[in-house]
């Protein structure tokens, strides 16, 4: 008996994206409750690097001719001919969002796009050159009249066009009437005054007359301050604009901005940040990362007057202190927060800011590259109970075995959790295997932490490398008896197994750990990317036993692992049958039996890297290049071999031109 298609989409919503994908692949009634509109509107067909045509071969093909409606398209470094024509003419009145991003295009066939399109909300045109270099995009009445229909259009991103002008711009604003957020990230814009009184003479109506040359702030201000009851989102990331700029836009009348990003904008000052606050009280999210000369008097007055502020990334604002960082107490509806790589923060500073109560709201935090140490790890576990995502990364000695075992305790609903080059963790910490039931308290964490007393009573004779891989190597011993002799029930450790609900996790560079973690500590349905680069001790045993037990996993990095061995990727392509994305760069143990177990196993695999393994043929990544669904392949360059030894100076073998897309070589 079938379910009612109402349950079948109600039970849909309880799964995570990647199960519900999986889960449409059964039988045609879920596959159509999974595209159900609930779920549809938020998919985005994405088309990398393919290539499109008006075949039946063509991807685009499929979408034309599915019953489902797609809604958002996103186009990634691929050549959009007027030989896809059809295709707008039978889906184009239904897309509601359209990308095209490093696109070959030229202008009438963008022209026909925007044509074909009139229910158009989201436009994003990113890095696509060709498209504005010759200035006569949109040129003319006649094609002013083909995108009158852009009444709906919502949102702009010209991002990373360095061809835009005054004129351009223009030419898409006039055809867009409510537009309500603007991106102009990475694109050449203009903020010296004397380029304004060079192309806009005074008693010049710049609307009628914008400059074919540059791309002027002057003028996007013009047109900001004109729309000003419409505008609630503007970027300008990786611009020049000043703290005299950013004065000037906040000050704009009837201008409520909700968003602003200004991340990675060197020149922008305290005196833009303090007028922002002053009039732009509604800002519910802010980006000044890397902006370099943001200081704590910033800070102080971001969280006295942006109350509302939910989102806030201050990432390498490298003058901030502990003074400014004690204010963030203030943002008590503040859900995300980056605040990494910032250098003069410490322990008291989160004590005072973040930490200065429990905070039940804050569910992102980024502390990538902290000065912390292991009590600040512990405060921030015990304070913020409920956060999603957490990166420690790099912070090397705030992230020990004892720390870790604190977060695994408190920190149960993470689904995202980054400890990269935190060297200190070992099994210890990730197993929970420190010590057993009876030498603790039952009501305080357990920390595993190692007594090693007995060894250090003894005399060694080898070097202090020597002395560290002996100890690394009695550490492993003693945990896999404890993991043997106790069941998961049975002892109070805090295994890293507890955050079930775990979809991100990144232990790159964490070189002790070994298979035993990946034994006893690995057991997540729901992981979706895992990252164990450079976690030189693990081998095949560690990895079939992780493959069985997080069988969700679809982006696999194992970089600069040079102990595993064919039979390891043999585990993996045969048991992650969701793969998607696999990196095996300097695993120098691998040979084309890799290759063979991939071509025979990954049906779903889009991206793989292979760089520096010597053992591999490239003739043989050639062939493999050509499965259907794999659009980049990494490898070396051809070279002298090293063939027992001595080196092979033989030409390099020939590669076929048609698969050379896929293979980008370093």
């Amino acid at each position: 008996m079938e379910l009612p298609f109402e349950v079948l989409i109600y039970l849909f919503k309880y799964l995570p994206k990647p199960d519900r994908k999986s889960a449409s692949e059964t039988c045609r009634s879920w596959y159509l409750a999974a595209n159900a509109h609930c779920f549809l509107k938020n998919k985005v067909v994405v088309l990398y690097k393919s290539i499109l045509s008006d075949e039946e071969s063509s991807p685009l093909k499929i979408f034309e001719n599915s019953p489902i409606i797609y809604s958002n398209y996103y186009f990634n470094e691929v050549e959009i001919s007027n030989k896809l024509n059809e295709f707008w003419d039978r889906a184009g009145e239904n897309i509601k969002c359209l990308t095209f991003k490093n696109c070959d295009i030229c202008e009438k066939v963008f022209v026909y796009i925007l044509q074909k399109c009139p229910t158009l909300e989201s436009l994003n045109i990113e890095s696509c050159k060709d498209l504005f270099m010759s200035g006569r995009l949109l040129e003319g009445r006649s094609d002013g009249l083909l995108v009158n229909n852009l009444d709906n259009l919502r949102s702009l991103s010209l991002s990373g066009n360095q061809y835009l002008t005054d004129a351009l711009f223009s030419r898409f604003v006039k055809a867009a009437p409510v537009l309500q957020h603007l991106n102009f990230s990475g694109c050449s814009l203009q903020f010296h005054l004397g380029l304004v009184k060079k192309f806009y003479p005074s008693c010049t109506n710049i609307f009628e007359n914008p400059s074919e040359s540059v791309l002027t702030f002057y003028f996007v201000l013009q047109f900001i301050i004109s729309h000003a009851n419409y505008i609630k989102s503007l970027q300008f990331s990786n611009t020049l604009i000043d703290g005299a700029a950013l004065k000037t836009l906040s000050e704009v009348e009837n201008l409520k901005l909700n968003t602003l990003e200004v991340h990675f904008c060197d020149q922008l000052t305290n005196t833009g940040i303090l007028a922002l606050t002053t009039h732009q009280a509604s800002l519910k999210e802010l980006d000044i990362g890397l902006c370099s000369r943001v200081t704590d008097q910033s800070l102080v007055h971001i969280c006295n007057n942006l109350v509302n502020l939910e989102y806030f990334n201050m990432q390498r604002c490298r003058a901030v202190t502990d003074l400014g960082i004690v204010e963030l107490y203030k943002l008590k509806k503040l859900k995300s927060l980056n605040i990494s790589q910032c250098e003069l923060i410490t322990n008291n500073g989160l004590e005072k800011g973040i930490c200065a109560e429990e905070n039940s709201t804050l569910e992102d935090l980024d502390l990538n590259s902290l000065n912390l140490d292991q009590t600040g790890v512990i405060m921030i576990s015990e304070k913020l109970p409920n956060l999603r995502s957490l990166d420690l990364s790099y912070c090397v000695h705030a992230v020990t075995d004892t720390s870790i075992q604190v977060i695994f305790k408190n920190q149960i609903l993470l689904h995202t959790l980054r400890i990269s080059h935190c060297d200190e963790v070992s099994d210890a910490g990730l197993t929970g295997m420190g010590k057993l039931q009876t030498e603790v308290d039952d009501d305080a964490p357990i920390m595993s932490n190692y007594d090693e007393a007995q060894t250090h009573n003894k005399i060694h004779l080898g070097s202090r490398a020597e002395e560290e891989i002996v100890r690394d190597a009695k550490r492993k011993r003693d945990v896999m008896r404890m993991c043997e002799k106790l069941s998961m029930d049975s002892y109070t450790g805090y295994s890293l197994a507890r955050l079930k609900g775990l979809r991100v996790l990144d232990i790159s560079g964490c070189n002790r750990i070994t298979d035993v973690s990946l034994t006893y500590a690995f057991t997540f349905k729901e992981l979706v990317n895992l990252n164990l680069s450079k976690c030189q001790q693990i081998t095949h045993e560690g990895i079939g036993h992780l493959v069985r037990n997080c069988p969700s996993i679809e982006y696999f990095n194992l970089t600069d692992c040079f102990n595993l061995k064919d039979d390891a990727v043999k585990e993996i392509v045969r048991g992650l049958r969701r793969l998607q994305q696999l990196e095996l760069r300097g695993c120098n143990q691998l040979t084309d039996k890799t290759l063979e177990a991939v071509r025979s196993h990954c049906k779903g695999l889009k991206f793989l890297d292979v760089q520096g393994c010597r053992y591999i043929s490239p003739e043989l990544v050639c062939a493999i290049g050509s499965l259907p669904t794999l659009h980049t392949v990494l490898m070396s360059k051809p070279g002298p071999y090293i063939t027992d030894g001595v080196k092979n100076r033989s030409p390099a073998p020939t590669f076929l031109p048609a698969l050379m897309r896929k293979l980008r070589l370093h």
